[in-house]
């Protein structure tokens, strides 16, 4: 990177400032979701400290392991898995917040790697956070809804600690228009 200034660059130039990682919440087919449902539904019956909910994630805690490196590691590189995963849709993803855009993208493409889906900053005016199932409140995730008026113009399933990265998205958002104003 060429910036004379630590974090400063042009305004044409993309960077990022923040990656993410869905949670396992959103797992191909619906394992994070049964499992974050059912620990978050049994969380309550136990004696004193001790619950079910979360002596059964304790025991289920290798499951859990294997999702997230499954989320994360690139495990469609890999020579037979590879050409499974790819048909069955398991890339794994994630969300990249730039100095232009929010991406969603394949996780381990590097700086090359496959876009799927994007937004400008420009291009919503809100987000609205949504996290009411039981299995997104067991693991603090939730999805991200971009709207622009009443128009939902993109989403982010799945994000970890949604409030904070709604807060990360705003601020991208409010220096990109910002500047944006300034330079046009």
């Amino acid at each position: 990177m060429n910036q004379a200034i630590a974090g400063v660059v042009a305004f044409d130039e993309e960077t990022t400032v923040m990656t993410v990682y869905p949670s396992i919440s959103e797992a191909p087919g619906g394992i994070g979701q049964i499992m974050g449902s059912l620990f978050q539904t049994l969380k309550g019956v136990g004696v004193g400290f001790v619950s079910v909910g979360h002596l059964l994630a304790l025991a289920c805690a290798p499951i859990c392991a294997g999702l997230y490196i499954g989320r994360v590691l690139p495990v469609n590189r890999l020579p037979l898995l590879g050409f499974i995963s790819d048909k069955l849709g398991l890339k794994p993803q994630r969300y990249r917040i730039t100095t232009q855009n929010i991406i969603i993208e394949d996780a381990c493409g590097g700086s090359h790697a496959e876009v799927h889906s994007e937004v400008e900053l420009d291009g919503f005016s809100d987000i609205r956070v949504k996290s009411a199932k039981p299995y997104q409140r067991w693991y603090d995730c939730g999805d991200l809804e971009f709207v622009d008026g009443d128009k939902q113009v993109f989403v982010l399933k799945g994000v970890s600690r949604p409030e904070q990265i709604k807060a990360a998205c705003m601020k991208a958002r409010l220096s990109y228009v910002g500047v944006k104003a300034a330079v046009l």
